[in-house]
């Protein structure tokens, strides 16, 4: 995988330094990537960890919440896994300054391109899927399945991409890639509305050119939208199955965080953050004078109104901290001494490592069932942890 650190998917990372100020904007009714409007929330990003489920730097307790699929589908909590997109509605925002915590009522999984790998470049971690540019880095998660990361991905194989686009590079910059069942009913992005024309009834999404009939209102230049389309296409293309909005309207919230790429762009004032409308015209801003531009990733902190974010403050988010950590937390299902491995939240954790800080016990008392929190990043192949601390929670 490519290991340069790509700003625009490093965003959802960066909670690590950012979490005391998060939980004090918290007490004073702020929130972190969250939504919150009297006794709710709400929390988008990809899944950041397990202990219940980490999102946006909160950890959600998810034992009652009701998930659901990328189609919308009802699913299982045990469906979830690392890096995958989600948005989550919870209660109110409460725990400690070091750890937000909530309790989830709706888990939301948000994909962003299904359909088959073409193009495979595993040197310079790039790869086409549904004929859009997809890029990986060191903080991708690959499923499982695919061992040896971007190199266990062959030509034509069905794959599920989750992660952020990069509107200015017209690049899927990804966060978790994982193989789906074949033959896939249908193919799925969800993206920009590109070179419309109402008359031939085509458009663009990427590298995919597209053709509707009937009425599409949802069809109009820039529109951020999911699109289903038939699998075979006809006269070089794909044809339109259905098309709903890429982005979820926001109820009304007193307080409110965006955190992301800007997928619109009007103006330093007006523009989108993964796909949510902002008007920031009586914000306060921070950095550089028209640094705000398409595919800049930014932190936006203000109000909900009529589905609309109107900001107070627009920062650049280049916030510090540790990047690429990922946390788990929960009992042990398996452990290999032999090659230093153990299974935590279905996922592989290397403790072989030199410096790996143990807090409340050691390496000789790691043993199934024994609950623990380890705090690592991501091996070269994308399906490992590689632990920087173990802690034991009993």
């Amino acid at each position: 995988m490519n290991p340069n650190h790509l700003p625009a998917v490093a965003s959802w990372l960066r909670w690590g330094s950012a979490v005391l100020m998060f939980a004090a904007a918290v007490t004073a009714g702020c929130g972190g990537s969250v939504g919150v409007g009297g006794t709710g929330a709400y929390s988008s990003g990809p899944v950041e960890g397990f202990g219940s489920i980490f999102v946006g730097g909160i950890e959600f307790e998810d034992t009652t919440a009701s998930v659901f699929d990328d189609d919308g589908a009802p699913s299982t909590r045990s469906a979830l896994r690392l890096g995958m997109g989600t948005e989550v509605d919870s209660g109110a925002i409460g725990g400690t300054a070091d750890a937000p915590t909530a309790t989830a009522t709706t888990i939301r999984v948000v994909a962003d391109v299904v359909g088959l790998a073409h193009a495979i470049d595993a040197a310079n971690g790039t790869l086409t899927v549904f004929d859009q540019a997809v890029k990986v880095d060191s903080l991708t998660v690959f499923d499982a399945a695919l061992p040896n990361g971007l190199n266990s991905v062959a030509d034509g194989a069905a794959l599920r991409v989750h992660g952020a686009l990069d509107a200015a590079a017209g690049v899927y910059k990804a966060t978790r890639i994982e193989p789906v069942a074949a033959p896939l009913m249908a193919y799925k992005v969800r993206g920009t509305v590109k070179d419309l024309d109402t008359a031939a009834r085509t458009f663009r999404i990427g590298g995919a050119l597209f053709s509707y009939t009937g009425t599409q209102p949802l069809l109009v230049p820039d529109a951020f939208v999911r699109v289903n389309a038939s699998t075979t296409p006809v006269a070089g293309r794909w044809v339109v199955v259905g098309v709903v909005a890429g982005a979820r309207t926001l109820p009304d919230v007193d307080q409110a965080r965006l955190r992301g790429p800007v997928t619109a762009y009007t103006s330093g004032t007006s523009f989108s953050v993964n796909g949510q409308p902002v008007d920031a015209r009586n914000a306060n801003f921070t950095g550089p004078p028209g640094s705000v531009l398409l595919g800049v990733s930014v932190v936006v902190d203000g109000a909900v109104q009529s589905g609309v974010l109107v900001a107070r403050t627009v920062r650049l988010d280049d916030q510090g901290g540790v990047q690429g950590n990922f946390k788990l937390k929960g009992a042990i299902e398996s452990v290999d001494p032999a090659t230093q491995t153990l299974v935590l939240k279905g996922l592989s954790v290397y403790y072989g490592s030199n410096g790996v800080q143990y807090s409340g016990g050691s390496a000789a008392q790691l043993a199934v069932n024994r609950n623990i929190e380890v705090v690592g990043q991501l091996r070269a192949n994308g399906t490992q942890l590689d632990a920087r601390k173990i802690s034991f929670l009993n």
